[in-house]
């Protein structure tokens, strides 16, 4: 008995699993094999806003789009302070007709259907949206009976669904894959593989329907169940709503992803991509998708300009748009116009008919290759596919069968190892996570084996290759748009979507209506079908939104729009090109120091290391930075740049650097309506900016982008993108996120008693053997680290040194420079050949070589900056200006330089006289001297290597040895047998010691004083002449900096609070400090600030009366010396005009100061 118990729980056990399995039985279909979602649940809405360009839209994941109940829920131009909305809201509809006999029992045969009259027909409209009134609804009312998000796909503890920019937001344990697998943890679940982003800014998400019960209420006689024996809750029983009830509504998965790119040509665009999927056990012969569009085209966040609205379609871009008729919205401001056009559509592949004009007939998506076929296989029509695809007859080849379109493209293992090595290209052979051995996050082959298989692969709930299957556009055969309707407000009549049959109505009609009514609140309802969804299967819908400025009266009119119809011609090109579009450079991270009366802004270098452009196989495109800035967050005061239609485009910035190359100027490729891009005037990369025009206590907005240099001479030129900045505030105005290249600074006095560190160079700089200034600076005394060490030390490539002097001798150059945190013994920064921004390093066409600019200045490291000046970085060089008297000599000395030697030996030589010195020849050998650069007429037997001279030369920089020496021998240049200093000459050179013999080696410099008139002009004792010149640094030239504490004592006597003071006194309505409020609802927040304060204090706020209104406790960093007070009384309210007293007491002394100020209304 007790083994009969067990064998029953193992039946039963087996038959959950079966039940619950991925592979969801269907009746023609097939299986099912994407992931194993629960119902979608109430409590697994999250809202999140696109705004990665300039059209802002706020989302759900139960697939409603934009939200007019929100500050921002959809706005187009963002970042213009006219910028208003473009619709109230969009809803997603998904619409069939089942068919059923014996009440429950589906019929799914076209031919049955068409030839039956008994079948009972059910109509579905599965959709959500906010007028819950619209739609269908529990007995209760509490429930709206339609589409909910899967709980899964993203971090349960994200406000928002998961976004590509977000990693916060992403699903911790990775993300749903095939039944309950999970795929790729910590990385983005990229469209074309993981972690591939071709976007600026990506959205994903995944809803079901299975919690509309209308048709599976208690006493209905005809019900459909979509998946018999489901149940809401079974696979997560921690549901919120309908918990028990039978899977519900067609049995549809919807996946939904978003895309924006930020280029001048896709700015004002939002592409959205739909995967609905059967995953029900039946098919569904008649299957629409489409949109409902509350319109509200000029509204803005709770001010309506609804009765003026229109619209229409373009029937051969698959578009509808909708307008503002009057050509004026909220505030009078000028309105978008805003339309929606299919870029893919459901396809019909068992049809036989070439749906899309392709050439090819019925190619799907999910098909796996299975052979090689021959160049012509698959064509039923040469001529569409050529033109289609933009083929010559010539590139057709041998393909496999399921890359219909010929696109996919092998790779070349040059060595046959199984693995794309080296230089071996990969092509699209990259396995099935879509990530090849060129892409940053490759991390090996696949460990499925497809990678290098030479065979497309493609496995539903993972992913495909690029150029094929689920990642191929064009691998279907599409509907296109096929109907559009208007109705009318109020939307609650039929057809309305809680009107199933007559929405279906319109929705599968297949014919598009021109509206030829009054301006008015009109939705439009238009959509593609209808198409068959077999069970298993999967279908693509893609569109794009698009904002333009377009001519009104035209409109009206009945003309076409023609900016949105241009771009959709660049919209077509993003699609077709498998939505890979030129890809702005990765995103910097902006940080920010507030001071006093400045802003530090600086930057890392990611943009100009990691990028990659995808239009240009993987280059980096990397062009330049552009900072702009603003007093509020829509940086509508930042100066506007207009198109050639006057419409504003963009933004000046206030700092622009770009890369010291061969591209510069204006843009004359991809111009946007006229508009140009401008590159830059080859300045040179920096990374950090000093912004002096602030007030103290007013917020600044500011935000970085990196931009490439666009892409010039392909089929549509394509102008340089720059990366987008992203500030996102709650009801209230509160700004409750922001990009990482954004910051928000507020600039501030410091106390009084603020004493930054300081520096200490503790370099012995007699021992530093190049030459140059080298000066460290504070950049940033608030990022000093005190007790910190830092190194500056350079690298150096030798070109030449003298055997018979390896330690003395060296031609050099420096190649870069390292700066090293000595305390924790790490390198923080370092340029070299290899890696340098702006004109770090210079090339000579000459020797084809990169070397060190003799003049730099490094970025920002912990607080300092460090400086070279006019270094000997590339080619030592006598130089006039470094040589003189040291002192006060005034000798009338001549000096000759041999150029070429002192290359070799370009150190700072010291020539020093005194009557004392008794110096000779060091060398008994000087056969080798026979003729001397400087000294015409040169005659060796004229040497006078006896001679004893009151001078002797030293090399300050490498002292003599016992082998080798700087030495001198005297000429007899009159030839009078005699040497005197006044008319002969010296020549300076080295001596070494060779087989035992002191053997002149080499001149260096000769030297004279014939110019003097008499004894009495030459050098008298004491006197220094110095011979010097450039040389490069060495690698034992090291420059060490110290960051000393602050000085205590001065921080204790530094307190006065005499300084204190009160801005604006008298306040009078406002002032600069003051945020803006786009709510007409909320009142601006007002402010007056105490300056030069102590960082901890306590200031009491009293009226002339005595009455205290207001506390404040201040916490501040050290170095903020402000305080801003919100002009409220400690129980919220808003204080009155008059005269109020302040009372401050510092915690650290215990000093106080009293005073007064006004408010005036």
């Amino acid at each position: 008995m007790l083994k009969d118990s067990k064998l029953i729980n193992l039946i039963i056990l087996i038959s959950f699993w079966l039940l619950m399995s991925f592979q969801v039985f269907a009746e023609s279909g097939g299986l099912y094999e994407g992931p194993t979602d629960p119902a979608g649940d109430r409590s697994a809405v999250r809202v999140g806003v696109m705004n990665g360009n300039q059209m802002m839209m706020a989302f759900s994941n139960n697939t409603q789009i934009a939200n007019k109940y929100l500050l921002d829920g959809s706005k187009w131009p963002r970042d213009s302070e006219k910028g208003l909305q473009i619709f109230d809201f969009l809803a997603v509809l998904v619409g069939a007709q089942v068919f059923l006999e014996q009440d429950t029992i589906p019929v799914t045969s076209e031919a049955e259907i068409e030839s039956r009259t008994d079948l009972d027909t059910l109509y579905y409209i599965e959709t959500i949206w906010n007028y819950h009134g619209m739609l269908d609804l529990n007995p209760a009312g509490d429930v709206v009976w339609g589409l909910y998000p899967v709980p899964g796909y993203c971090n349960e503890l994200s406000e928002t669904p998961a976004v590509s920019d977000d990693p916060l937001s992403w699903p911790p344990a990775g993300w749903p894959a095939r039944g309950f697998e999970k795929k790729w943890p910590g990385e983005w679940n990229g469209r074309f593989g993981r972690g591939v982003q071709y976007a600026q800014k990506e959205c994903y998400f995944v809803a079901n329907d299975a919690q509309d019960q209308e048709y599976l209420q208690p006493g209905r006689r005809v019900k459909y169940y979509p998946r018999p024996g489901v149940k809401i809750g079974d696979l997560n029983p921690n549901v919120t709503i309908q918990k028990g009830m039978p899977w519900g509504g067609l049995g549809v998965r919807i996946e939904v992803r978003g895309y924006q790119w930020e280029n001048p040509q896709t700015r004002d665009v939002i592409f959205w991509e739909y995967n609905i999927s059967n995953i029900s056990e039946h098919d569904l012969p008649r299957t629409s998708f489409g949109y409902f569009v509350d319109m509200g085209v000029g509204n803005a966040f709770n001010f309506g300009d609804d009765a003026d609205d229109l619209g229409g379609f373009v029937e051969e871009a698959d578009m509808a748009y909708i307008w503002d008729s009057n050509g004026t919205g909220a505030g009078g401001y000028i309105p978008g116009v805003c339309a929606v056009t299919f870029l893919e559509s459901p396809g019909i592949s068992i049809d036989n008919i070439d749906n899309d004009d392709d050439g090819l007939i019925d190619e799907k998506r999910d098909n796996v290759a299975t052979q090689k076929v021959g160049p012509y296989d698959g064509i039923a029509d040469l001529s569409k596919f050529l033109a289609y695809y933009g083929l010559k007859e010539d590139q057709l080849k041998e393909h496999w069968d399921a890359d219909e379109d010929q696109d996919w493209r092998d790779g070349n293992d040059v060595n046959g190892n199984g693995i794309y090595d080296g230089t071996e290209d990969p092509g699209d052979d990259v396995g099935l996570d879509g990530v090849g051995p060129y892409d940053l996050n490759y991390n090996g082959p696949d460990a499925d084996g497809t990678e290098c298989n030479h065979k497309p692969d493609l496995l539903i709930g993972v992913g495909a290759e690029p150029n094929f299957g689920l990642t191929d556009i064009t691998e279907t055969d599409m509907l296109g748009l096929t109907s559009f309707h208007f109705i009318p407000w109020p939307f609650d009549d039929p057809p309305a979507p809680k009107y199933d049959k007559d929405l279906y109505g319109l929705l599968g009609a297949q014919e598009l209506v021109e509206f030829s009514g009054k301006p008015g609140d009109y939705a439009p309802v238009f959509g593609s079908g209808s198409f068959v969804l077999a069970a298993g299967t999967t279908e693509r819908v893609s569109c794009a939104m698009m904002g333009a400025y377009e001519n009104i009266a035209a409109l009206n009119s009945g003309a076409d729009p023609y900016s949105l119809v241009e771009k959709k011609r660049i919209v077509q090109l993003i699609y077709e090109s498998d939505y890979r579009f030129a890809k702005a450079p990765e995103t910097p991270t902006l940080h920010a120091t507030a001071s006093d009366g400045k802003v530090v802004l600086t930057w890392d270098r990611r943009a100009e290391l990691f990028t990659a452009e995808p239009l240009l196989g993987g280059e980096n495109d990397f062009e330049g930075y552009k900072l702009y800035k603003s007093t509020d967050r829509s940086f509508s005061d930042a100066q506007r740049v207009f198109d050639g239609f006057g419409n504003p485009s963009g933004k000046v910035p206030i700092f622009q650097c770009d890369l010291y190359n061969d591209i510069y100027g204006f843009t004359d490729y991809g111009l946007i309506q006229g508009e140009s891009f401008f590159l830059g005037n080859n300045t040179g990369i920096q990374h950090y900016y000093i912004d002096e025009d602030v007030e103290n206590g007013r917020t600044y907005y500011y935000y970085l982008v990196a931009y490439d240099r666009g892409i010039k001479g392909i089929d549509a030129n394509i102008a340089p993108a720059e990366n987008v900045a992203s500030i996102i505030v709650d009801e209230d105005e509160n700004v409750v996120k922001v990009s990482k290249n954004v910051q928000i600074v507020t600039p501030h006095q410091r106390p009084t008693d603020y004493v930054s560190p300081s520096l200490e160079v503790v370099t012995n700089e007699d021992e530093i053997k190049g030459s140059g200034t080298v000066n460290f600076r504070v950049f940033n005394d608030l990022d000093l680290i005190p007790g910190n060490e830092y190194k500056l030390s350079f690298l150096v490539d030798t070109i030449f040194i003298n055997p018979l002097f390896p330690n003395i001798s060296l031609r050099a150059r420096n190649i870069g420079y390292r700066v090293t945190n000595e305390t924790e013994g790490i390198v923080i920064f370092e340029e070299t050949i290899d890696n340098f921004s702006g004109k770090t390093m210079l090339y000579n066409n000459a020797d084809r070589a990169f070397y060190l600019n003799p003049t730099i200045t490094s970025d920002p490291f912990d607080g300092i900056i460090v400086s070279v000046i006019d270094s000997g970085s590339y080619d030592p060089e006598y130089d006039s200006l470094m040589s003189g008297w040291v002192g006060d000599g005034i000798a009338p000395i001549k000096v000759n330089v041999k150029e070429n030697a002192y290359k070799l030996f370009p150190w700072r030589y010291d020539i020093v006289f005194g009557d004392d010195i008794q110096s000779n020849t060091h060398a008994t050998n000087i056969s080798s001297i026979r003729k001397v650069e400087g000294i015409d007429d040169f005659d060796k037997n004229y040497l006078m290597p006896e001679e004893t001279m009151h001078f002797y030369v030293e090399n300050k920089l490498y002292p003599d040895t016992d082998t080798t020496k700087v030495d001198f021998i005297a000429y007899d240049a009159n030839k009078d047998g005699q040497f005197d200093l006044l008319h002969d000459d010296v020549i300076v050179g080295y001596s070494k010691m060779v087989n035992d013999e002191m053997k002149w080696i080499l001149d260096i410099f000769n030297f004279n004083f014939r110019k003097a008139s008499s004894e009495s002009e030459l050098p008298t004792t004491g006197q220094v002449y110095r011979v010097d010149g450039k040389r490069p640094f060495l690698e034992t030239d090291e420059f060490v900096v110290r960051v000393n504490e602050p000085d205590v004592e001065s921080m204790k006597n530094a307190e006065d609070l005499s300084k204190i003071k009160v801005v604006p006194n008298p306040y009078i309505v406002t002032n600069t400090m003051e945020p803006s409020v786009r709510n007409i609802y909320l009142n601006q927040r007002r402010r007056i600030m105490f300056t030069h304060i102590p960082a901890e204090c306590d200031i009491k706020i009293f009226t002339i009366s005595g009455y205290l209104v207001d506390e404040i406790s201040v916490n501040n960093e050290p170095n903020n010396g402000i305080v801003q007070w919100d002009l409220l009384t400690k129980d919220g309210l808003e204080v009155a005009p008059g005269v109020y007293f302040y009372y401050l007491k510092s915690r650290k002394t215990g000093n106080v100061r009293r005073g007064k100020f006004a408010i005036l209304k």
